[in-house]
């Protein structure tokens, strides 16, 4: 069979198409086997208290604020039990080794956890939201990038909302969980994260989860007074994917966590809680 020039001449394109197509993926593969042994290797920081035994719970929710087993009272001490829906996922505030993360990168400010979920990272915070868009905690470049704090909150979290960035891997690292929010069985089995930081330590009791956009009003850190605060709070919750009984009030601070998401055109997805205090 006697080949044409211009036979020969797509062949060699389609060849030249694959192999491109073979190293693109490979780069991708890779940059993900970076992010996650990097963070992976990082996690060996953060210690993660045993997990209480699950209680049965006879089809019933738990009782108090749906958050602890009843005898939280404040502390850091949570449960995982089992309701209506599964497994509930509470957790423990983890213990963070900051003095040696310092070591490795000044800009840490704390340390995120959600039990039952793939987010258990540091956070950063940069002089802008650009940096850590595509650098990890180690300061190489990945598309992975970091968990990090916006830029225009102050460091130790005591802004009125607290906003917290992160990617939506497609291999379900960084923030992919946090889409998972928009669903109310998800939300009824993973009700709060834990927050860490050098000086404290929150329960963050999620209250809303929905899509928005870059020009939303979620990402509002201060606001000229009480009356103007308890209007935004409202908004978050009309717009929630979910409903909670959590309810937060006018003298409550705000964390904020937002990733990407794909309902449209530069869409965000953010999921909003109360950050308490624990002893």
């Amino acid at each position: 069979m006697k080949w044409k020039k211009t036979e020969i001449a797509v062949l060699g394109l389609l060849g030249v198409a694959g192999i491109v197509a073979v190293i693109a993926l490979f780069r991708i593969l890779s940059e993900y086997k970076g992010g996650n042994d990097t963070y992976d290797f990082l996690q060996g920081y953060a210690f993660l208290p045993e997990e209480p035994d699950s209680q049965q719970m006879d089809g019933q929710k738990p009782s108090g604020d749906g958050l602890s087993d009843g005898g939280d009272n404040g502390s850091n001490q949570g449960a995982a039990v089992s309701g209506i829906s599964g497994q509930v996922y509470y957790g423990q505030s983890p213990q963070v080794d900051f003095e040696s993360l310092r070591k490795l990168n000044g800009n840490v400010v704390g340390w995120i956890y959600g039990p039952g979920t793939k987010i258990n990272y540091p956070v950063v915070q940069g002089e802008d939201n650009d940096y850590y868009l595509n650098h990890m905690f180690d300061g190489k470049e990945n598309k992975c990038g970091s968990i990090f704090m916006d830029s225009l909150n102050e460091a130790d979290f005591s802004n009125t909302n607290s906003i917290i960035h992160g990617h939506h891997m497609r291999n379900g690292s960084m923030f992919a969980d946090l889409t998972g929010y928009s669903s109310q069985d998800y939300y009824d089995t993973h009700p709060i994260l834990w927050l860490t930081t050098p000086d404290k330590s929150y329960k963050v009791e999620l209250f809303a989860g929905f899509v928005t956009d870059p020009d939303s009003d979620v990402w509002q850190i201060e606001f000229a007074g009480r009356e103007e605060y308890r209007s935004w709070l409202d908004r978050m919750m009309e717009r929630s994917a979910f409903q909670s009984d959590v309810k937060p009030g006018e003298d409550d601070r705000i964390l904020t966590l937002a990733t990407c998401s794909y309902e449209h055109s530069d869409a965000r997805f953010v999921a909003l809680g109360i950050l308490r205090e624990t002893e």
